[in-house]
């Protein structure tokens, strides 16, 4: 366990609201944590003592695999013992039940600021959508069978984080079954980004600057990037680096670079030198750029450092790519809780962020935000904060524009998205293309019709969602989608 230190309040209802509830970084050779907001009731009977029940996760150095708890500890006496006990998470290659207890100190602070904290979490609760159990999804459609919303058949109960739907505004929520039984506080249950980072960090920041710039899809990263200068990356663009498409791989089959032993070399560099030079030198040109769909999230991490330095040109030299625009501009002003309010990055004065990998989100926060995404490719151009040209290329909805073809053929990429092809004639009677995020490990976020949401989080490397989508078109999001095949 690492050390843990913070300041609390506690609020008219009784919630336990700690100072800071992102992402700490912990002087642990192996974990970083983040703390939620817990309750606080008397121990027993008639007794001062107060005891406090708190969520808290543990998350990888360097990564972003989380693994959810509970503390408990007795605030009325000045030192004591906690006691803690994690039974899920979502990191594929890491699952293990922890429980032990420590030693805690309790000091009174007399000029702590409280009602910043109170304040900032009041406004954070009345930002979230509506929930219902996802039982309840049955009375908006009598054909629908809300148990396959889990995929039962590719995902095993331990394996499954959490899964809903949002319809209209109501979020219709799953459990958060852990090896111990529902987790307590699952609205607070931090959920990792993975690679949905490439769609709601490197696209939408993208979209945001071409917004304000008009220029950045065509930025050079040789121009941004020491590294990268050359002859083998002049023509390579941050719109190739966003598709995936730079023509530097070792092969085409998917995921055969991604998960070579050789990548290590990238996923575990703690500085932002060592991760370009990988980046920039790992791979040879054995392309013309925007050919070929070849998946590396070190392309998405050479796009975060090219747009890094961008934005410093932009807005100074002390900007940064996610606090001054991913959060200031998109997710302060949507409300997303303060659990999103850090991403993971390089340990090196740089702080570079992962860009393609490393947010952490509540499930109200990933599906306001994937809602957010849908919504700003309908709304009136002038009410748009993103470039709404390369956002619908993204979300299919300019069939003259539908992206680069994967190893599968019903499956495609553009500027940071999926796309999925159904073409069961049960389900539609033309084949449609519905965009889609996907982490590693077993996650995915569709966004569906009616700027409707339905995703999963989980650890079992199932990423086939079909089982759902009949589910999904009783309520009519799946084929009222804006294109299809002519």
């Amino acid at each position: 366990m690492p050390n843990i230190s913070f300041d609390w309040v506690q609020n008219e209802a009784g919630e336990v609201i700690p100072s800071i509830r992102h992402l700490v970084v912990s002087d642990s050779a192996y974990w970083d944590y983040i703390l939620g907001v817990g309750e606080i009731w008397p121990a027993t009977t008639g007794e001062e003592i107060r005891r406090v029940s708190m969520p808290f996760t543990l998350v990888e150095k360097n990564q972003n695999c989380t693994h959810n708890g509970v503390l408990v500890f007795d605030s009325a006496s000045s030192e004591g013992y906690f006691y803690f006990q994690i039974s899920s998470e979502t990191c594929a290659y890491f699952k293990a039940d922890f429980w032990g207890r420590g030693d805690v100190t309790n000091k009174v602070l007399i000029d702590a600021d409280l009602e910043n904290s109170m304040t900032e979490y009041a406004i954070e609760k009345k930002h979230r959508v509506r929930t219902k159990p996802i039982a309840m999804i049955a009375q908006q459609a009598n054909d629908i069978r809300p148990e396959m919303l889990a995929l039962p058949s590719g995902i095993s109960p331990n394996d499954m984080t959490a899964y809903g739907v949002l319809l209209d505004d109501v979020h219709y929520v799953s459990d958060c079954q852990t090896r111990a039984g529902n987790y307590p506080f699952c609205d607070q249950m931090v959920l990792p980004s993975y690679s949905t980072a490439k769609s709601l960090f490197a696209a939408a920041t993208m979209f945001y600057l071409e917004r304000e710039y008009g220029d950045v899809f065509s930025q050079p990263i040789g121009k941004w990037i020491k590294q990268c200068a050359g002859d083998d990356w002049d023509d390579v663009t941050f719109s190739n680096l966003l598709d995936m498409s730079t023509g530097h791989y070792g092969s085409v089959k998917y995921s055969a670079d991604e998960a070579s032993t050789e990548k290590l070399a990238f996923f575990t560099a703690k500085t932002n030198e060592q991760r370009l030079a990988f980046a920039c030198g790992h791979f040879s040109r054995k392309s013309k750029p925007g050919k070929i769909f070849v998946y590396h999230t070190s392309d998405t991490y050479l796009l975060g450092a090219g747009l890094s330095a961008y934005v410093k040109e932009k807005l100074g030299k002390k900007a940064d790519l996610f606090s001054d625009v991913l959060y200031e501009k998109i997710f302060k002003p949507l409300g997303l809780s303060q659990v999103s309010a850090q991403s993971r990055r390089t340990s090196d004065l740089n702080g570079q962020p992962y860009v393609g990998y490393g947010l952490f989100f509540t499930r109200d926060d990933l599906v306001r935000l994937s809602r957010f995404v849908s919504q700003q490719a309908q709304v009136d151009i002038n009410a748009s904060i993103l470039a709404q040209d390369p956002l619908q290329v993204a979300l299919q909805q300019k069939p003259q524009n539908p992206g680069l073809t994967t190893d599968y053929s019903h499956i495609r990429y553009q500027h940071g998205f999926w796309a999925r092809k159904v073409t069961n004639k049960l389900v539609c009677k033309k084949p449609q293309w519905i965009p889609f995020m996907s982490g590693y490990g077993g996650i995915t976020v569709a966004l569906l019709a009616k700027s409707s949401v339905y995703y999963y989080v989980s650890d079992s490397f199932h990423f086939d969602w079909s089982e759902a989508i009949p589910e999904l078109q009783e309520l009519n999001l799946i084929c009222p989608s804006i294109t299809a095949d002519n």
